[in-house]
């Protein structure tokens, strides 16, 4: 169980770390650039690399069905691929498309009130109903059936909520891969043998970062929903329902702070998260 887990994320970091620089030029040479938190236009939407290379991994761990407890991880992978790409194609749709004029809950809601769809309108309202057949697939079993519908739209919720988390979070160097990737060992440390599913992502993600904390590459929406939402989809088959409730309310207070706050000026004034923040990004 451990040692494919451990050779899938070592493959994908491997491969995602020589194709980064490959695909990066690819964007330069076709325009496809953004300006970041700088001012600097560099590629977008360099997610895509990891987003396949994790998802291309993640097959391996079919080859340990001789043992009994990777059961439910093997079946597992289908959902896992599904949250990946689904709300990596998502994400690349508002990357290719989406207008900055809008953002937030409260400038795209304001946006549908006046009559004008907008790409993250869109964005959210297919991410939640892929969220939340997404999470239809869970066992019944875990509460009384009268409440099962509404454990559903809730881990829908998460789902989706944790893919636009870790978007909101992607404007500084490695923070968005940063927040991943401590969330991924959170939910490792919890013994769970879905949780392992997430070692492809883990590997893909380490192999990308040097070039996102250099602010080489951004992720762009396509890296960071595909991840956002890989990791809630873990979450809401690992967690009690308890655990998951809780979470998603700070999900939703975080998404309402940051329609009052920079979330970046959220994180300055916080000595321990400004060091993590700033952890492997050299100095400007």
């Amino acid at each position: 169980m451990y040692l494919y887990g451990m050779l899938s994320a070592a493959m994908a970091g491997l491969v995602a770390y020589r194709l980064v620089p490959v695909f990066s030029r690819l964007l330069i040479e076709s325009g496809a650039l953004r300006p970041n938190y700088q001012g600097r236009a560099i590629p977008l939407g360099v997610g895509f690399v990891f987003l396949w290379t994790s998802c291309l991994s993640l097959p391996w761990l079919h080859l340990a069905h001789q043992s009994e407890t990777m059961g439910q991880p093997v079946a597992f992978v289908p959902l896992a691929l599904g949250a990946g790409c689904g709300f990596g194609l998502l994400g690349l749709f508002d990357d290719l498309l989406g207008s900055r004029q809008e953002s937030g809950l409260k400038g795209h809601s304001n946006a549908l009130l006046a009559g004008r769809l907008t790409s993250g309108a869109i964005k959210a309202l297919f991410g939640v109903g892929l969220g939340v057949a997404l999470a239809s697939y869970r066992s019944p079993g875990e509460i009384p059936l009268p409440f099962h519908r509404a454990l559903i739209i809730i881990d829908g919720g998460l789902i989706a909520g944790s893919a636009n988390l870790i978007n909101l979070l992607d404007l500084r160097p490695g923070r968005a891969a940063k927040v991943f990737l401590l969330g991924s060992l959170v939910l490792l440390l919890g013994g769970h043998p879905t949780a392992f599913t997430l070692l492809p992502w883990i590997g893909s993600i380490v192999g990308y970062l040097p070039f996102d904390l250099k602010g080489q590459v951004m992720m762009g929406d396509t890296g960071a929903n595909a991840l956002g939402a890989t990791l809630g989809l873990v979450a809401v088959y690992t967690l009690s329902w308890s655990t998951r409730l809780l979470l998603l309310a700070g999900i939703f207070g975080i998404h309402l702070l940051a329609e009052h706050i920079s979330l970046s000026l959220v994180i300055e004034r916080c000595a321990p998260l400004r060091i993590l923040d700033g952890w492997g990004r050299p100095n400007p």
